[in-house]
């Protein structure tokens, strides 16, 4: 159970996200500055609640965004699984780099968040497993920018086969060999698909992103395509995942 404190700076985060959403949606704002808007100061806010944790938080959310991000955006963009509104050069001409920010952010609040209110901030020390999702990250990276070169239809994966390879089969191995784990998710997930909800459903309102390919469950929302499979993959596995995956090579795994 969370202490006062902390019940009043979760209640803190889900207002700020609330209040500045609501501002996007008035301003409508380019993409970048809305990820700006919304997503850095609750996350820099949260980094700086931590006292131990910052520089494995860092390291991971950095090397998470510059080795593992760019190969999956390429492949879904490839694949036309979802697209934004860039103003930046585009990764190979087709991945926009606004969403590299996005996903370090995605990254990086959930397990500042992780820490200070599941986990307790309880060591700066790093795992030397961490090495081994650094190595699987080359080889992710390598094999689709090589595959991409040679022929990119090889390399162009739809939402759900995507979300097989890169959450559902890790998520399936580091829960069965660390089962307890997935009792520390519950509070990030539900808190996280909240935010990820508020913000979604504006940017598609203003146009800061959208979901051109096919998908398993589409429904229209406000006249738009709003895919049933982002709820599930992003909202319900991405941050189980990522926190396992934390725990299991970055943290002490427990």
């Amino acid at each position: 159970m969370l202490n006062y404190k902390k019940r009043k700076r979760l209640l803190l985060l889900g207002l700020y996200v609330l209040v500045s959403c609501a501002a996007v949606y008035i301003l409508k704002p380019v993409y970048l500055l809305s990820i700006i808007i919304v997503l850095v100061p609750p996350a820099v806010l949260n980094f700086l609640w931590l006292e131990k944790s910052r520089g494995k938080i860092l390291l991971f959310s950095a090397a998470t965004t510059l080795l593992f991000a760019p190969p999956v955006e390429l492949s879904a963009r490839l694949a036309n699984a979802w697209d934004v509104q860039s103003i930046l050069p585009r990764l190979f001409g087709i991945a926009p780099l606004e969403n590299l920010l996005f996903a370090f952010l995605n990254f990086f609040w959930v397990l500042c968040f992780y820490e200070y209110f599941i986990d307790r901030d309880k060591s700066s020390k790093i795992s030397p497993r961490l090495r081994f999702i650094i190595f699987g990250y080359c080889l992710l990276a390598a094999s689709v920018f090589a595959g991409f070169l040679i022929n990119g239809n090889t390399v162009s994966l739809n939402y759900h086969i995507l979300s097989v390879i890169i959450l559902l089969v890790p998520g399936v191995i580091i829960f069965s060999l660390k089962p307890k784990l997935l009792a520390k998710t519950w509070l990030p997930t539900l808190f996280f698909a909240f935010v990820f909800f508020v913000y979604e459903i504006v940017s598609l309102l203003i146009g800061s992103w959208w979901w051109p390919g096919e998908y398993l469950w589409p429904v229209n929302m406000f006249g738009r395509i709003f895919p049933l499979d982002d709820v599930i993959i992003w909202y319900l596995l991405s941050t189980p995942v990522l926190i396992g995956g934390y725990e299991f090579f970055v943290d002490d795994g427990k």
